[in-house]
Parts: C-alpha cells; sequence; structure tokens
C-alpha cells in the first residue's frame, strides 16, 4: 500500500481496539442505524446531543457555501467517530454527513459518554485519542489547501485517497470508492471543470487511468512528485 504523506480529506481509523463492544462495555446505549447511499446521516440544524460512531461504510462530511456550492471536509471509513467532536452538549450541528456507501451507524448519546469518561479512564484514553485524530485530520485538510495549483492540490488528495481506501491490483492502486469529478472538486475546494482538466492531464501523462468508474493510480511515485511540487495560482 501506499505509503506517501497525503494530508486530510480522508480519516483513518480510530486506534486498533476501539470499536462498538467499548461502548457496550461501558455501559453506553447504543441505537444503531442503517443508511443506503447518498442518505443523509444529520444536517446542519439538527440537535447537537450526540457523537456517531461508523460500523461499517464511507460517510463523507460537507459544507454549503456560496452560491449553494458544496465543500467536502472529511471522508470516514470503518470505525470513525463523526459529529461535533466535543462531549459538551451544543446547539445544533453546522455540516451535512452523508453515506457514500450503505453504511451502519451508531448514535450514542453525549450525556451518557460524559459520565462514563469520568469514572473509566481506559475506555476515556481510547475515545479521545479517536477525537484527536480527526481533529488533526481537519487541521491536515486546512494546511493541504494551502497548496494553490489545482494540479497539486488533486495529486494529493488521490494519493491520500488511494492509502485510505485503495487496493492494490498488479503494482496499482485501485481507489475502492466511486469518485465523480465534482465530487473531487468538492474536496479541494475548485471546480469541475478545473479537476476534470488535471484529470485529462493526468491520464495523457500515465498517472492515472479509470476503470469501471473506479480511478486508478498507475504511477504514485509521479503523483508524489506533482503533489510535492511548486505552489501556483488556481
Amino acid at each position: 500500500m501506499l505509503r506517501h504523506d497525503t494530508g486530510g480529506f480522508a480519516a483513518s481509523s480510530p486506534p486498533e481496539g476501539f470499536d462498538l463492544k467499548d461502548f457496550e462495555e461501558a455501559g453506553l446505549r447504543v441505537v444503531e442505524r442503517r443508511f443506503a447511499p447518498k442518505d443523509l446521516i444529520f444536517a446542519p440544524g439538527d440537535p447537537d446531543d450526540q457523537l456517531y460512531f461508523l460500523l461499517s461504510g464511507v460517510v463523507r462530511l460537507y459544507k454549503i457555501y456560496g452560491d449553494y456550492k458544496e465543500a467536502t471536509t472529511a471522508l470516514l471509513k470503518d470505525r470513525g467517530i463523526f459529529g461535533k467532536l466535543s462531549l459538551v452538549e451544543g446547539r445544533w450541528q453546522d455540516v451535512f454527513a452523508e453515506a457514500v456507501t450503505e453504511a451502519r451507524v451508531a448514535a450514542i448519546q453525549k450525556a451518557a459518554i460524559e459520565q462514563v469518561v469520568k469514572t473509566k479512564p481506559d475506555f476515556a484514553l481510547k475515545l479521545f485519542s479517536s477525537l484527536s485524530e480527526r481533529l488533526r485530520q481537519s487541521d491536515e485538510v486546512i494546511e493541504s489547501l494551502l497548496h494553490r495549483e489545482v494540479s497539486t492540490r488533486l495529486a494529493t488528495l488521490l494519493l491520500n485517497l488511494g492509502e485510505r481506501f485503495g487496493r492494490e491490483e498488479n503494482g496499482r492502486v485501485v481507489i475502492g470508492v466511486r469518485m465523480t469529478h465534482q465530487d473531487l472538486a468538492n474536496m479541494i475546494a475548485s471546480t469541475r471543470e478545473a479537476v476534470s482538466k488535471v484529470m485529462s492531464e493526468f491520464q495523457r501523462e500515465g498517472f492515472i487511468e479509470t476503470r469501471n468508474r473506479r480511478i486508478v493510480l498507475l504511477d504514485t511515485e509521479a503523483l508524489a512528485e506533482r503533489a510535492a511540487g511548486p505552489t501556483g495560482l488556481v
């Protein structure tokens, strides 16, 4: 698998061993729901009184800005924690959470978690490690966007998606999540037209190809060089 430091965009799994049984063993009541692709899990204005735990599947977090443009802030895969990353209940959610694939999600009341944290230090340590990882990834998203050139940002994103969601096939990396050019644009604060142009360039240069609506990374070293390249204007 890839070994390139690609920044944020897609969340890694929580620390090894942290899963649903930890909530159950702590005596926390867990409500599990299933979502189909494109189903909303929560939206801005929904109450901020729960943390969400992704049991399986892929979930996208995004915001709406400007003229109803979307900005994806994270992709979460199996066992990621999401929601407002604080145990203090706020008023409302301020982002959208949407299932990208079929997903199983557990919801746990923040008030109940707060009580358990006070009495079970091992559980508290695992939970806080997971929350810290999510916050770190959010910071890396912002840092990655400091690269102003679309090709640099897109190369960084493709490497990240390959690291998080890819599988190796004959020396190539197949990204396991179907992404449209608009999806990619939403993740690097660009436009579909700009992303389409750069994706065409990457295909001509032999960096990538598309197969059955999936992106295949053919030359990760060349993409890494592009991701580390000089910054420039969009």
